[in-house]
């Protein structure tokens, strides 16, 4: 592969960037609508992406999002009336981004809903079939299985794709919840053996609470959400064109990509696996979704050519200390940077980028993915504008992470985010 390098001025954007406070929300609520139907790891604040909505876009106006998530900014363009377009390679995202996004009848739900529980509670266990996955066993305890076989069973038994997929949602988060998995971790991590002794989750329960409480915002959603646009998600690797979307046809591009490798960073795939497993989302290919993401494999780096002399001697830097790590930390920009070029060639002359990012560390070195991404995207027509740095007060991904995957070894994570502002020229 062949990254297109174009000779330009070097250009000082540390100049670029402002601090300001006003973007950082504290206190303000980050569930309305359907956005607090599943967790999701480092999901973009309704309240940011609202903003650059409104700021670089008008109605009619067609977003995309190539790294999609969990459809946050999907969410809050369907809420301003844009069209939009979100791509994520995480078939479990696609789920929850699909639901978050189509409006339905509260009344439809509740109606669903009482016959749901009904077929649930009646169900005979000795009529359930109970799943065959790789580690069920170590992940889940007997009468959390059955449970959940159970809540599965009911829910496959809706016909209407939109509302089974409605319930699936719901149904996901709480395999997250009743698994030996830590709740508050993205990766897996077993409770210890003294916790597993007195915990006992109630999948039925559990279920029970919060279909009721995201039926509840979806009814919010339902009466917010316009009718003369539309929302599309397609599982798709942002680093290779997607057919569905014509190139020039983007106004507008609000998205946070990963702010470095799944494995050292924030674990998308780790965080899916029980979900996907129980809802056979797993693609039958890919056993490591974290490898098949942003930097999960290590390029070839003889033919290829980034134009960021920051990158270059950030990972000259890495590389006196781990020169595998120096490549791990270079194969995430070779696919951010291809990521960058896609995100060019979808968007119309005048539409603007705007680009949500952390800067992480490697290394004990922070890493100034900002700066990076503005001098990788001026070979792509994409013009740095500003940069807004924000303080995280309230982001849905761990203070404190594990580098190096060594269980207790932790490191400090961004405290702070950067608001990247691209124009297509």
């Amino acid at each position: 592969m062949e990254i297109l390098q174009k000779a330009s001025e070097q250009v000082d954007f540390y100049k670029l960037r402002i601090e300001d406070s006003s973007w950082d929300y504290r206190g303000e609520p980050i569930k309305s609508y359907t956005q607090g139907f599943h967790s999701y790891p480092a999901m973009m604040i309704p309240q940011v992406a609202r903003r650059l909505i409104e700021k670089y876009s008008k109605a009619g106006d067609m977003l995309l999002d190539p790294f999609c998530g969990s459809g946050s900014v999907m969410v809050e363009a369907r809420l301003a009336r844009r069209y939009s377009w979100g791509i994520d390679l995480n078939p479990l995202a696609i789920l929850i981004a699909r639901v978050k996004t189509t409006p339905i009848n509260p009344s439809v739900l509740y109606h669903e809903y009482y016959g749901l529980i009904g077929r649930i509670r009646e169900m005979p266990e000795d009529e359930v079939s109970l799943p065959d996955f790789f580690n069920l066993h170590f992940w889940f305890k007997e009468p959390v299985i059955r449970g959940l076989a159970r809540i599965k069973a009911a829910i496959n038994e809706i016909n209407t794709t939109e509302i089974r997929e409605f319930f699936q949602v719901t149904f996901s988060e709480v395999v997250r919840l009743s698994s030996n998995s830590r709740s508050g971790e993205f990766k897996l991590f077993r409770y210890p053996q003294e916790k597993l002794k007195n915990y006992n989750p109630a999948p039925v329960r559990l279920f029970t609470e919060k279909v009721g409480m995201s039926i509840k915002r979806m009814g919010d959603f339902y009466r917010a959400c316009p009718t003369d646009t539309w929302s599309r998600v397609i599982q798709a690797d942002s680093t290779k064109p997607v057919e569905a979307i014509e190139p020039g046809s983007v106004d507008i591009i609000v998205s946070s990509p990963p702010y470095g490798d799944s494995r050292t960073t924030v674990a998308y795939g780790q965080f899916s696996r029980l979900s996907s497993q129980w809802l056979g989302l797993m693609p039958g290919k890919i056993l490591d979704l974290d490898s098949e993401m942003l930097g999960g494999r290590i390029h070839n780096h003889n033919d290829i050519n980034l134009t960021s002399p920051t990158l270059n001697n950030t990972v000259d830097r890495i590389s006196e200390n781990d020169i595998v790590r120096a490549k791990q930390v270079r194969s995430f920009y070779v696919d951010l940077c291809q990521g960058l070029k896609n995100m060019a060639d979808y968007l119309t002359a005048g539409g603007h980028a705007c680009i949500v990012i952390g800067n992480r560390r490697v290394k004990g070195m922070q890493l100034p993915t900002d700066i990076i991404i503005c001098e990788l995207a001026q070979a792509f027509a994409l013009v740095p504008q500003q940069i807004t740095v924000r303080n995280i007060p309230s982001k849905t991904m761990p203070l404190k992470n594990s580098p190096t995957n060594v269980r207790g070894v932790l490191g400090e994570t961004m405290h702070k985010e950067y608001i990247i502002i691209l124009k297509k020229t």
